[in-house]
């Protein structure tokens, strides 16, 4: 009895239809998961940021004169990168509190590298008003930009999905931060004064 055995393959159509059903699941997938690692990327980099404000308000409430200084720097040795502090900052025993690391007298503590990702970040209030430096004096409390003004500040983390997705902490007048919450219900956190945070 001769017979004709049939293949137990995959036939074209088969396969056109399953490849087509797994780019439309790997369309909604692939978009989901970017936006994972991206918000993930922010909240690593403002915890970050919160962890070197505790850290050198920690090292200023341990001297008695002096004060810790903590500003951008382009170069990983010195206060040189404005306000932008997405080219990486430093945290410096500044005892003259000229924002200078002074050979023997000075020393610096801790260096953090440049933001990944290209995101920003920015710091509005705090010691300057233009947002390059922040400084803590031997009570561990931020040392504020003038005579009768705050010392309170936001740091806020951007990406170029904008506001909406933007990451940030408040600094306190004590040195005490805390996430910074969205209290007007639009979808933009808000920042130390309870105005809506910006971004570059």
């Amino acid at each position: 009895m001769s017979g004709f055995q049939r293949s137990s393959g995959f036939t074209l159509l088969e396969l056109i239809i399953t490849i087509v059903i797994l780019a439309i699941v790997a369309s909604f997938a692939v978009p989901s998961f970017r936006e994972t690692v991206l918000n993930n990327r922010l909240t690593s980099q403002i915890n970050e940021a919160s962890s070197l404000m505790s850290y050198a308000r920690s090292e200023a409430s341990k001297m008695q004169d002096g004060v810790i200084t903590v500003c951008a720097s382009a170069d990983s040795a010195s206060c040189s990168g404005a306000n932008t502090w997405e080219t990486g900052w430093i945290v410096m025993r500044d005892l003259d509190g000229d924002r200078v690391l002074d050979a023997g007298d000075d020393q610096l503590l801790r260096i953090s590298q440049a933001l990944e990702g290209g995101n920003t970040m920015r710091i509005a209030g705090l010691t300057s008003g233009g947002g390059s430096f922040v400084q803590f004096s031997g009570n561990g409390f931020p040392i504020p930009p003038g005579i009768g003004l705050s010392a309170a500040g936001t740091i806020t983390v951007c990406d170029s999905r904008g506001v909406g997705t933007a990451r940030a902490i408040v600094v306190s007048v004590s040195g005490q931060t805390r996430l910074a919450r969205d209290t007007s219900g639009n979808g933009v956190l808000n920042d130390h004064n309870n105005a809506n945070i910006t971004c570059p």
